[in-house]
């Protein structure tokens, strides 16, 4: 990815104390909701609201200015939030590839101020200091306490970004029933589309075809579209996501940008950050000047925290 993908910010789970570095390695999954690879993850602390991380590898080819312009996409956020320390993890199997990313990452965090407490390297299977050479220590999480509690707390952890991304793939069926419905299905006015939205919140309905068709039609409007963003509070945000997610899975690609806006909001102001990303990356590969999803872009690249959010447009 172009910018570092930042979830919004939160702790690490109740009670969480790393000992050594497999408990970082348990908590990390469950903090961005899929497995990482080839990435670089931040976790910050010292600040007055923590939060984490994600940022593609660079190529194992790519210039040293290249490597520097990503590291600083990490510091940036951390010096904004006035962190004091980081603890940083790379994922890779690829040894120099992470140690030479390691070494400029710690470098420019020294730079800034900004103590790392660890940095460690993991392919899966092992772990090891992430700017030193070594055999490494085999590890697995699986049956961690933190994986466990997450379980039982109802947390699902994906493989891989790719099957979160997936969790939005098209129904292509249903997807076939709201395009025949737009053919015919006027926009819903703006006071339809909150008696909707409040209707299957409450019952945890899922609009039918031409309900979507009309509702696609609404949120292609951007003064209608404000009235499904800025309804959501803190407190109903996980029951959105439910929602537009399943609008999106089910809209054509041609109005797919404001309902993907829409999810985007709805998982920053949830705590899923990842989620938003990907719901984002559907709504700007159609239209990379959407208003809405530049927005919470926004949000997510400045590491705004959701409980800012005090609705209607406003932060707290």
């Amino acid at each position: 990815m172009t910018f570092p993908e930042m979830p919004s910010p939160s702790a690490p789970p109740h009670g969480f104390v790393a000992r050594d570095p497999a408990d970082v390695l348990a908590v990390v999954p469950v903090l961005l909701g899929f497995e990482p690879e080839d990435c670089v993850v931040m976790m910050t602390f010292g600040a007055e609201h923590q939060f984490h991380a994600r940022l593609d590898l660079p190529p194992a080819d790519a210039s040293d200015a290249r490597v520097a312009e990503l590291a600083g996409m990490l510091v940036e956020p951390a010096v904004r939030h006035h962190v004091s320390g980081v603890l940083l993890v790379v994922y890779s199997d690829e040894a120099e590839r992470a140690r030479r990313t390691a070494r400029c990452l710690v470098d420019a965090f020294s730079a800034a101020g900004i103590t790392v407490l660890r940095a460690i390297r993991a392919d899966g299977e092992r772990h090891w200091p992430a700017t030193g050479p070594g055999e490494g220590t085999a590890y697995d999480v699986s049956a961690h306490p933190v994986r466990v509690q997450a379980v039982l707390d109802g947390h699902v952890t994906r493989r891989s970004r790719a099957d979160l991304a997936a969790t939005l793939d098209p129904d292509e069926r249903a997807r076939a029933d709201v395009a025949r419905a737009l053919e015919h299905r006027p926009a819903l006015p703006a006071d339809e589309v909150s008696t909707l939205l409040l209707s299957c919140l409450a019952t945890g309905s899922v609009p039918g075809p031409h309900e979507v068709a009309g509702l696609v039609r609404a949120v292609a409007d951007p003064v209608v579209r404000d009235v499904a963003w800025l309804m959501m509070t803190r407190q109903d945000a996980d029951r959105h996501v439910v929602l537009w997610s399943d609008v999106v899975r089910r809209t054509p690609d041609e109005w797919l940008p404001g309902a993907a806006a829409v999810l985007g909001f709805a998982a920053w102001l949830s705590g899923s950050g990842a989620l938003a990303w990907c719901a984002l990356d559907r709504c700007l590969s159609v239209d990379p000047d959407h208003t809405l999803g530049g927005y919470v872009a926004q949000l997510l690249e400045r590491a705004v925290p959701p409980h800012a959010w005090a609705g209607a447009g406003r932060p707290a």
